[in-house]
């Protein structure tokens, strides 16, 4: 889920292989994005049906969390090599590749007899995950004017929010009424149809001046991109303790019903999807402000929640805060990682992968976290702790803020 920023700060590290149309690149960034929403809803779409995976896999509602921090783990771990060992890849083998891995692994998981395969089977597509989510923002801009580097980032994104406003709901519904397995079929159907539109759009090109180890070194050495990682691990991390565990939160807590947790799911991934596109021209004059504010809206949203339990519309209210702080969120976080990395030569990819291994670290950290808070005290504690996390979050963004306008 990442992002570039102005046109003016990112250099022009371009696509090598034939020249592309204006059509061709416009369909290659869709496809992208179209991959992104078929990932994403992989990775996440345990969190829409985690009380019958639960049940029909014979685990607990913790064990059935850790789908989701297993995953991201796995991400965590192979990104940044992985992305490395395949970046002389062409892009277009590169991604329909991946596709393919998604479409197995989601077959494998549909297929599993116990949790030990649906555990092999999410594992495979997570490496795959970390290589896609490394390369296909750096792709998409590579593909498009300089001027429109933000506006692809924003259209690749949007598939992330898209997964969240359509894939995860309508998961959702049909694990209701068709079984948690139907949902895993239907992925593996649809990763084998944008397998082909990948494979029809992306052009057959090579990245110039892609992730090297001197500009991974660098990386590793920069403060300000150190102080990214950091904000986006402390952010994720509190993010997915609470949206992890969202659906038994709002069945056990707050009483919703299974409809009412669709809607309540469908009103937070719309409201993340508007500010995904929204926020681009707001980030390019302001960017550490666009921060500042949305990871206060975060944290005020998760504080509310347990305040909002006893009324449905208080409770829709609060999700559709939260998911429109979280949908600005990876589009800002990766807008200073370009920022940053655009110094370094070779720097976007390496500083992209890195960004994608501490995002899902943090994703699986707030899974196993709030795994161990449901197992041991039910939901109810959750948004608070999640909400510690975020404070911390935005108390780096300040001083990162501060300093860095004592340095200017």
């Amino acid at each position: 889920m990442q992002s570039t920023t102005t046109h003016t700060s990112i250099p022009a590290p371009h696509a090598q292989g034939a020249k592309t149309s204006r059509a061709r690149s416009a369909a290659a960034v869709s496809a992208l994005s179209l991959g992104c929403f078929t990932f994403v809803s992989t990775e996440l779409m345990p969190v829409g049906v985690l009380p019958s995976m639960a049940e029909g896999l014979h685990v607990s509602l913790g064990q059935a969390g850790y789908l989701v921090m297993g995953f991201a783990f796995m991400v965590a771990l192979t990104a940044a090599p992985l992305t490395s060992m395949l970046s002389s890849v062409n892009r277009k083998l590169l991604m329909a590749a991946l596709l393919a891995v998604c479409c197995l692994g989601n077959l494998a998981t549909y297929l599993a007899p116990s949790y030990f395969i649906v555990l092999i089977g999410r594992m495979l597509v997570a490496a795959a995950i970390g290589v896609f989510w490394s390369t296909a923002v750096v792709t998409a801009v590579h593909l498009v004017a300089a001027r429109h580097a933000v506006r692809a980032t924003s259209i690749v994104f949007g598939g992330v929010s898209l997964a969240a406003v359509l894939g995860i709901p309508a998961g959702t519904i049909l694990g209701e009424h068709q079984g948690w397995r139907a949902v895993f079929a239907a992925l593996s159907v649809l990763s084998l149809l944008v397998f082909a539109v990948i494979a029809w759009s992306v052009p057959a090109v090579k990245i110039a001046k892609s992730s090297t180890r001197g500009a991974m070194s660098a990386i590793l050495k920069d403060g300000r991109l150190l102080a990214v990682f950091a904000t986006t691990a402390l952010i994720v991390t509190g993010n997915f303790l609470a949206y992890t565990y969202i659906a038994p939160y709002l069945e056990q807590v707050a009483g919703q019903t299974a409809s009412q947790i669709s809607v309540m799911l469908l009103v937070y991934g719309g409201a993340g999807v508007i500010t995904n596109f929204a926020i681009a021209p707001f980030a390019a004059k302001s960017l550490r402000t666009c921060l500042v504010i949305v990871t206060a809206l975060l944290a005020v949203s998760l504080v509310a929640m347990n305040m909002a339990v006893s009324s449905y519309g208080a409770m829709l209210a609060t999700l559709a805060v939260w998911g429109a702080a979280y949908g600005a969120l990876p589009v800002l976080l990766q807008t200073m990682v370009f920022k940053q990395a655009s110094r370094i030569e070779g720097g976007e990819d390496a500083a992209t992968s890195i960004n994608v291994a501490v995002f899902n670290a943090a994703i699986g950290l707030g899974a196993w976290i709030g795994g161990l808070i449901i197992n041991s005290a039910g939901a109810a504690p959750i948004p608070g702790v999640s909400a510690c996390f975020i404070l911390a979050g935005l108390i780096v963004v300040i001083a990162t803020r501060q300093r860095t306008s004592r340095q200017g």
